[in-house]
């Protein structure tokens, strides 16, 4: 959670457990800290890799879609 999420967990984790009814007991919501970098000072055990996307997509900004449906609640 940050200041650009508009959302609270628990309206977050009630659209989350809404949306992904029939799946109940499949999985777990848990908080977890804003990823913002990743660094590192040696050779790690995993592989970072960047996919492409298309540039429609590349332009979501989940910001933006927080704020519209933000003010549609």
């Amino acid at each position: 959670m940050n200041k650009k999420n508009l959302f609270n967990l628990k309206s977050v984790k009630n659209r989350i457990q809404t949306t992904l009814k029939k799946y109940q007991g499949y999985f777990i919501i848990i908080k977890i800290p804003v990823v913002s970098e990743v660094v590192y000072g040696r050779k790690v055990e995993y592989k970072f890799r960047k996919i492409k996307v298309s540039k429609k997509v590349e332009k979501i900004l989940a910001t933006n879609i927080r704020k519209i449906s933000f003010k549609n609640e």
